[in-house]
């Protein structure tokens, strides 16, 4: 074989000697697909109060203690849903344990020596000159003392900035906002009628926050009606407040239209559900939901004017009368507000 041909051989069998076989060997693997990151757990949620009259049943408690002081401090505790571990000294620090003191300058009766101790750093601080700025704080208080305990507090990082993921005893709508999106773990919220940003909004603690009011003096993100917002919005929410509005049937075409951008476990918080007069009608978008859908779980914290909260799962639907009263509400209040004291609900909503 000449030169040319071997030549020829060698290009033939570099460039075309690869067959089927070859071809084959060298298809490309598809990718093994990754099985999905299973969701994380919702962060466990402290609730801590504070009873001067009763071990609070249901919750852990450290009975906070001054033999020497007379004034009502044998029946006094303070309480958390979980196990905390923590532990009262009138005596000084507990060795091996992180303390805090509890003080009040004003009482002779042998509070000098006081701590609550924790086997870790959560973060508490005592304060006997009213609530410290910037901190989640519980009134420490013994209304039988005459010596100035109304303006103690124990405090510490509010939920989600601290070591302890813990909020106190909810005393009004902001609070149970704040104890839903920190247990839930909720990134992003949404308030319809916003008001004044100082009455609710800005205490809400959300990584994405958006307002909607039509009142240019709220200063709110949106300034437009509830309706002109829905119509134009393209983003999903993890909780929803319906704050500003007081007509039924606005709340109650909100309400709707929420549930439609509703993220999956979202939440909807409805304000007034609860009135004591009739001179709200908030109740009847309530109910009128009550009735017609069984895809929801609706229930009203007796808290507030009543704090309406909806998920999606399921309900009885309740029966309601032609004609809506304020009179016809006040016999079924309980059954068609599903209405539930804050105890029942922190200790459903803990379990969760």
């Amino acid at each position: 074989m000449n030169r040319f041909h071997s030549a020829l051989l060698v290009v033939c069998i570099l460039v075309c000697g690869s067959g089927p076989a070859d071809a084959a060997a060298k298809k490309p693997v598809p990718p093994v697909a990754k099985k999905p990151e299973p969701a994380a757990a919702p962060a466990r949620v402290e609730i801590l109060r504070w009873s001067w009259a009763k071990w609070i049943p249901g919750m852990f408690c450290a009975k906070i203690d001054e033999p020497k002081d007379p004034h009502g401090w044998d029946d006094n505790f303070l309480c958390s849903t979980h196990d905390l571990g923590l532990r009262w000294s009138s005596q000084g620090p507990i060795n091996g344990m992180v303390c805090t003191r509890f003080e009040e300058i004003s009482d002779p009766d042998g509070w000098s020596d006081n701590y609550l101790c924790a086997p870790r750093d959560y973060g508490f601080r005592w304060s006997n000159w009213n609530a410290l700025e910037n901190m989640e704080c519980l009134q420490i208080n013994e209304p039988s003392d005459p010596h100035t305990w109304s303006d103690n507090f124990l405090c510490w990082p509010p939920a989600g900035k601290g070591p302890l993921n813990a909020i106190g005893f909810p005393k009004n709508r902001t609070d149970v906002i704040n104890l839903i999106r920190a247990r839930r773990g909720y990134q992003s919220y949404l308030e319809i009628g916003q008001g004044g940003r100082e009455s609710n909004f800005d205490a809400i603690d959300s990584k994405i926050k958006i307002g909607v009011d039509s009142d240019r003096r709220r200063n709110a993100a949106f300034q437009m009606t509830s309706d002109e917002f829905f119509a134009q919005n393209k983003q999903t929410f993890d909780l929803i407040f319906i704050n500003g509005l007081q007509d039924a049937a606005q709340v109650e075409k909100a309400i709707v239209s929420s549930l439609k951008v509703l993220n999956k476990g979202g939440t909807i918080v409805v304000r007034d559900c609860n009135p004591t007069s009739a001179a709200g009608d908030v109740w009847k978008a309530w109910v009128k939901l009550r009735a017609a859908r069984d895809d929801l779980k609706m229930s009203v914290i007796n808290l507030d004017g009543g704090c309406g909260v909806i998920t999606r799962g399921k309900q009885s639907k309740v029966k309601l009368p032609a004609e809506l009263t304020y009179p016809i509400l006040d016999a079924h209040r309980k059954d068609w507000l599903n209405l539930t004291e804050v105890d029942a609900f922190l200790k459903d909503f803990a379990s969760q």
